[in-house]
């Protein structure tokens, strides 16, 4: 059975949601990013900062597919928008 736009476009929303959640959750760990200076060592990442970092681009692995086919899909219903 095919899935329906709707339920296409509620996992491409929940999807979304995910990578916003999972950014904003890694950034309260890790902070604004910082050049290292010339001669500055690497921060140390605690299993914290590690997590936070996976389970960013574990959603956003996760996300792009669903992306991509929602597009194509809306895309599709509404035809493709003309280039400006």
């Amino acid at each position: 059975m095919t899935e329906s736009f709707e339920a296409l476009e509620d996992r491409y929303r929940a999807a979304l949601n995910r990578v916003s959640v999972a950014y904003r959750g890694l950034q309260e760990v890790m902070g604004d990013p910082k050049p290292i200076a010339p001669g500055e060592e690497p921060p140390v990442l605690t299993k914290e900062h590690r997590d936070a970092q996976t389970e960013a681009m574990k959603a956003f692995q996760d996300y792009v597919p669903v992306r991509d086919l929602y597009w194509a899909t809306r895309w599709g219903r509404e035809g493709n928008p003309t280039k400006s």
